[in-house]
C-alpha cells in the first residue's frame, strides 16, 4: 500500500509539473488536521462518532480559479450498535473500528479568483472539489479483550478486499497571508465497498465454522441461530468523511511573487 501512494504521488507531480503555466500558477504544501467519521450500516447519522485524521497536502494552483490537490490522509472511523436508539441494531450489538490510508487527487473550483502571488486578488474564497483516490481499510472487532481483523475471519463468508476506490467531492473555504494560507474542508466519500463497517449481508451458518472467533464476532447477538437472518444491506455502499483545517505555505520563489 505505501509503495502504491508513493508511486501515486511520483506520478503526480511529475503530471502537474508538465502543466502549462499562467501567471497565477504557484505551488503550496500544507499539513491537515481534523475528523473522521463513516456512514453504514452502524452509523447513519453525520458528525458521530468522531475520530482523529490527519495528513499532507500538496496543491498547484493552476490560475485564479483552477486548482490540483494531492492528499494523503490517515485516519479512524468506528460505529458501535449499543449507542443506537434502533432495536434492530441493538439487537445486532455489533461493534468496529478500522484505520482509514487514502490517497487522492482532486480538482478544486473558486467561486471567486483567488490567488497567493497576486496581492490584489481576494484574501479568501469559498470552493468546491471532487477527485479520486484510492483507499485502504481494515475493519476490527475485540473479541476477549483483543482487537481481531474481521476481514480474515470472513465474518459472513466474503472476502472483501481492503483496498477500495473512493470518489471525494465537497466544500471548504480558502484564505490566505503574505506566505501562508488556510483551508477549512468537508469532504465526502463514495467508495465502491459496503464492507467498511465489516456487515453488507445475512448472517452465515455458523455450524459448519472450524474458526470460533468467526462466529463469536460476527454473532454478537443474544440468538444461537442467526443463520441466513439480515445483517446488512448490501445494496447500498458504505461512505466517509474527512473534515477539518489545512495550513500551507506557498512554495513559489519569492522573486516571482514580486
Amino acid at each position: 500500500m505505501k509503495n502504491r501512494i508513493c508511486q501515486i504521488t511520483l506520478l503526480l507531480m511529475l503530471t502537474l509539473s508538465g502543466l502549462t503555466q499562467t501567471p497565477y500558477s504557484s505551488w503550496e504544501l500544507g499539513i491537515y488536521a481534523g475528523e473522521s467519521y463513516y456512514l453504514g450500516e452502524i452509523n447513519q447519522t453525520h458528525f458521530q462518532p468522531i475520530n482523529f485524521s490527519f495528513g499532507p497536502r500538496l496543491r498547484y494552483n493552476y490560475d485564479q480559479r483552477i486548482s490540483l490537490k494531492g492528499l494523503l490522509t490517515i485516519g479512524e472511523i468506528s460505529g458501535d450498535d449499543a449507542s443506537s436508539n434502533n432495536s434492530f441494531k441493538r439487537d445486532r450489538n455489533f461493534a468496529f473500528t478500522s484505520q482509514l490510508i487514502e490517497g487522492a487527487l482532486v480538482g478544486e473550483f473558486n467561486f471567486y479568483p483567488y490567488s497567493v502571488l497576486d496581492g490584489k486578488s481576494r484574501l479568501s474564497t469559498p470552493f468546491i472539489f471532487v477527485g479520486m483516490g484510492y483507499t485502504k481499510h481494515n475493519p476490527k472487532a475485540i473479541l476477549n479483550g483483543i482487537l481481531l481483523s474481521t476481514q480474515s475471519l470472513q465474518t459472513e463468508g466474503i472476502a472483501y478486499k481492503k483496498n477500495i476506490l473512493s470518489v471525494p467531492m465537497g466544500i471548504g473555504y480558502k484564505m490566505r497571508t503574505n506566505r501562508f494560507g488556510f483551508e477549512l474542508s468537508w469532504g465526502i466519500r463514495k467508495t465502491n465497498s459496503d464492507y467498511l463497517d465489516d456487515v453488507s449481508t445475512n448472517f452465515i451458518d455458523f455450524s459448519n465454522s472450524n474458526s470460533t472467533g468467526q462466529s463469536s464476532i460476527a454473532n454478537t447477538t443474544q440468538y444461537d441461530n442467526v443463520a441466513n437472518v439480515k445483517r446488512g444491506d448490501r445494496y447500498n455502499k458504505d461512505w466517509y468523511v474527512f473534515t477539518g483545517l489545512t495550513i500551507f505555505v506557498n512554495l513559489t520563489p519569492e522573486e516571482v511573487c514580486r
